[in-house]
């Protein structure tokens, strides 16, 4: 799957900011605008990637305390990846988003 196919989180990106990272498990913050713009569809995309014994382990999104708590796989994804994604740095987020799809969808 191309890198486009995970243009999302480069939207995403600009509804949170990380509110605390360790290494395979990472917090992010959110806009009440991001709720609005979240469809079902967009949770079964990720749904699909995540898997207990997988690289992305699972989600949960907590609408009350505003925050997305993602678990993964810490020695597969390097946590700086993470930090690049969701950072501040466009050009960072475009080589981190690049480097994140090749580990979820490596090609064969």
């Amino acid at each position: 799957m191309p890198v486009e196919s995970f243009s999302d989180l480069l939207t995403l990106r600009r509804f949170v900011e990380v509110a605390h990272h360790i290494p395979g498990r990472l917090r992010l913050r959110f806009s009440n605008k991001l709720i609005a713009s979240l469809s079902q569809g967009k949770l079964k995309q990720l749904d699909a990637y995540c898997h207990p014994e997988g690289y992305l382990r699972r989600y949960q999104i907590n609408s009350e305390t505003g925050s997305i708590v993602l678990e993964y796989d810490a020695a597969a994804i390097r946590p700086q990846i993470l930090n690049q994604l969701f950072g501040s740095d466009g050009e960072q987020a475009q080589q981190a988003l690049a480097q994140l799809a090749s580990i979820l969808e490596p090609s064969h």
